[in-house]
């Protein structure tokens, strides 16, 4: 059901089989205060569950809301589509397991006018710990640092610093300008079907070098759920590392990218510290799972070398050796024997 009023804010919902999540993520959309100036877009991903016509029940119910079925496709592909569909100056994105904290648009609003001539803004977040049971509460997300205030930093990774200083990659601390992406041409890359959030980071921070801290938490995000996409299976955290690293490389080799030399070696550092910790995590004594992940690990070969997590300890240093001399699958069975 559509609203006839100008449209301000397009929150982008993709839906994957979350059908004991789903009425509360759209209930803290609905029930908003302030006007009704935003459309939410629920992007069913193929959902095998209640989930598809769950949303197709909120469309029907629910002023703002609207339902877009597709194939599944993942939760890049699931997020272009919203985009794609968008009405509103600034997009959204809330994953269907999370949800709004009660007056978060009208905080929203104070803050971009308060803070004008931005296309990106990043806010705070909440966490709630799904595995404490019903009776758990939302605290304020683990953060490093989190400064309110624009950042002009010249230097991409200073920027990159500073936006991970503040808290979680994910996109769901973001208010984008959506004209800022069609001008630039920025999507998720649809193949990269794990940790899809942080390459699209690495790209937004190059395309827009302006930004805004705004002291506001955005969400709350449901952490440790089972079945989340997070918690998915390992293999295939190496497959979308083994996508990024892909993408990048055909980004990078473009004569027009514009992407300098300590760019790129920024983005490949990050790349690597999104790969380290799912390798030493494959060094394991599970059999079946290190041939799982063996491949991915092999196809990650670029990044042996890179980012700052292969260096300083001495087990990680021998791991990376381990892996430049006799590959993955010995790398991972003597990892894995000799974490005891």
């Amino acid at each position: 059901m559509e609203r006839s009023g100008p449209i301000v804010f397009s929150v982008i919902v993709p839906v994957y089989n979350v059908q004991n999540y789903l009425a509360a993520c759209v209930k803290s959309v609905v029930e908003q205060s302030g006007p009704a100036d935003w459309e939410c877009i629920l992007v069913d991903d193929g959902s095998t569950d209640a989930s598809g016509s769950m949303c197709d029940a909120f469309a029907g119910l629910c002023p703002g809301v609207r339902t877009i079925h597709r194939e599944n496709g993942g939760l890049a592909a699931a997020r272009n589509t919203g985009i794609r569909a968008a009405k509103g100056e600034w997009l959204l994105f809330l994953d269907s397991d999370d949800y709004w904290p009660e007056e978060m648009l009208t905080g929203l609003r104070a803050a971009l006018a308060a803070n004008p001539g931005f296309d990106w803004y990043v806010g705070r977040y909440l966490e709630l710990d799904a595995s404490a049971g019903p009776d758990a509460k939302p605290c304020p997300g683990p953060v490093d640092q989190f400064r309110p205030g624009p950042c002009e930093e010249p230097d991409y990774a200073a920027r990159v610093a500073r936006l991970y200083a503040a808290g979680h990659w994910a996109v769901w601390r973001y208010c984008i300008r959506r004209s800022l992406l069609t001008r630039t041409k920025t999507l998720f890359w649809d193949e990269v079907r794990w940790a899809e959030d942080y390459p699209f980071d690495l790209v937004l921070l190059k395309v827009c070098p302006r930004l805004c801290f705004v002291d506001l938490p955005l969400v709350v995000y449901r952490a440790n759920r089972a079945g989340s996409l997070l918690n998915a299976g390992l293999a295939g955290h190496f497959s979308g590392i083994a996508a990024t690293v892909h993408r990048f490389r055909a980004l990078f080799a473009a004569p027009d990218s514009g992407w300098t030399p300590g760019e790129q070696e920024e983005v490949w550092r990050c790349t690597a510290d999104v790969f380290w910790p799912q390798a030493r995590a494959a060094a394991c004594r599970d059999a079946a799972l290190r041939r799982a992940c063996a491949p991915g690990v092999e196809a990650c070969r670029d990044l042996y070398d890179k980012g700052t997590q292969c260096h300083g300890r001495a087990d990680w240093v021998l791991f990376r050796w381990l892996l430049k001399l006799f590959g993955p699958r010995f790398a991972l069975w003597a990892a894995g024997r000799l974490k005891g």
